[in-house]
Parts: structure tokens; C-alpha cells; sequence
């Protein structure tokens, strides 16, 4: 068995795994995994630890009462293209701040 830990310390027990596919026996609404894949650590049914960083929701399925889904890591345009959008935002709200537009 799998679990997940998220970057809020919420963690995703009991997973299986099948193919790149993480299996919980409850549904997992996408939200939990909203803003929560910026850091996790997935540690196998051995006890060992992997950490990873900038990961998303490729897809979270249900299936017979199940959730089915798969993360995957960022593309380094995907993470440039964030940075980019909080850099533009972080100045406008300055800008807006300190009353030039």
C-alpha cells in the first residue's frame, strides 16, 4: 500500500498502485489536490520515501465506487508559465498599491 502525503499535510492513505494509476478505496474530489502538489511525498508499502515538487493532476477517475489518479510532474514551460502569471500579478497589485493605475 501507498500514501501520500500533500503539500497541507493532508494525507491520502491505503492507495494502490497500478501502473502510473494511485487506487483509493474512497472518491477523492479534485480539490484536495488544488494547490496541495507544489511538494508531496509518496511513500510505498516498504516505508521508503520519495519526494517530489512541482507535480499536477493528470486525471482522478472514478471507477466502481473507487478513485483512480495519476500525478505527474510539470513541464518547465507549465512552471515558467506560473511564474510568469504571479510575477505579472505581484506587480500590478504593487502598481495598484502605490496608486499608478
Amino acid at each position: 500500500m501507498y500514501s501520500i502525503k500533500l503539500q497541507n499535510g493532508e494525507l491520502l492513505e491505503n492507495l494502490e498502485l497500478n501502473g502510473n494509476n494511485f487506487i483509493s478505496n474512497t472518491i477523492i474530489n479534485d480539490d484536495v489536490f488544488i494547490g496541495n502538489l507544489d511538494s508531496i511525498i509518496i511513500t510505498d508499502g516498504d516505508g521508503n520515501e520519495t519526494w517530489y515538487s512541482n507535480m499536477k493532476l493528470m486525471s482522478n477517475i472514478e471507477r466502481n465506487g473507487k478513485s483512480w489518479f495519476v500525478l505527474g510532474e510539470k513541464s518547465k514551460s507549465e512552471i515558467k508559465e506560473e511564474i510568469l502569471k504571479q510575477t505579472i500579478s505581484d506587480l500590478l497589485e504593487t502598481m495598484i498599491e502605490n496608486g499608478v493605475i
